[in-house]
């Protein structure tokens, strides 16, 4: 243990230089557990019954079906970009999957270790969104994720009631990214575990032949993630009030 809480010490030291000279794509799984009917009545219950069969049988639907989604990271320069594969199509119409809006759906994160840029997009609205570095606990806990030695962090100021995130980095791969909003840690992010989804990487290529370069966001009006948060509660209070 004492060697693992020394590799770690000398990693928080080195990681923002290293982070300038490595270069890698992460391919993850997002999985998402398929909610369950009682659940589903409970939801329905809150906003009042479907009462058209049709629209109940959407919804069922939809939130049963939910299959996994490939999710990508890239890095170079002390630049990284995360997105999800594009939508899945039936018969020439886009395929609804819920999970794939859980994990980033149409939109890309941005971060920039040198300009502290963070950023993520938010395609519907033509905004791009300040994000703020989550703030973490580590731990002394560890163990191997294939290859890699892993140490265990979890999001101290999640909100989430029922468990709050927890990832799994390796300071084998010294880059303080991750997917979606699990950065900042000194090491790659390998895991993160959810109440109910988990993110894990299934495929980490570093330093490869072909450059990685950097897809571009799209040029939306700036808000920062506090703003935008009291925005969608607000629209979300109106919709309330409108249902009742």
């Amino acid at each position: 243990m004492r060697k693992k809480l020394l590799l770690l010490i000398f990693v928080f030291l080195n990681t923002i230089v290293n982070t300038q000279n490595i270069s890698g794509k992460v391919t993850y799984v997002v999985s998402m557990t398929p909610i369950s009917d009682k659940l589903i009545d409970s939801i329905s219950n809150k906003k009042g019954k479907l009462k058209n069969a049709k629209m109940n049988k959407w919804m069922r639907d939809m939130l049963k079906n939910t299959p996994n989604v490939n999710a990508y990271l890239e890095f170079a320069n002390g630049e990284s970009i995360y997105y999800v594969e594009d939508k899945m199509f039936v018969d020439g119409k886009a395929k609804f999957n819920i999970n794939r809006t859980s994990a980033g759906g149409d939109n890309k994160t941005y971060k920039n270790t040198k300009t502290k840029e963070y950023l993520r997009e938010n395609v519907r609205e033509n905004l791009l969104i300040e994000l703020y570095e989550r703030k973490w606990k580590i731990t002394q806990e560890s163990k191997q994720i294939g290859s890699y030695l892993c140490f265990k962090a979890i999001d101290i100021e999640s909100t989430n009631t029922k468990m709050k995130p927890v990832v799994w980095f390796t300071p084998q791969i010294p880059v303080s990214f991750g997917p979606k909003e699990f950065t900042g840690l000194p090491g790659l992010v390998v895991l993160v575990e959810m109440y109910n989804r988990t993110i894990s990487a299934s495929k980490i290529t570093l330093n490869p032949k072909e450059k990685i370069k950097m897809k571009k966001l799209i040029k939306g009006e700036r808000i920062t993630e506090e703003k935008y948060n009291k925005k969608m509660k607000a629209l979300w209070n109106n919709l309330e009030k409108k249902r009742q």
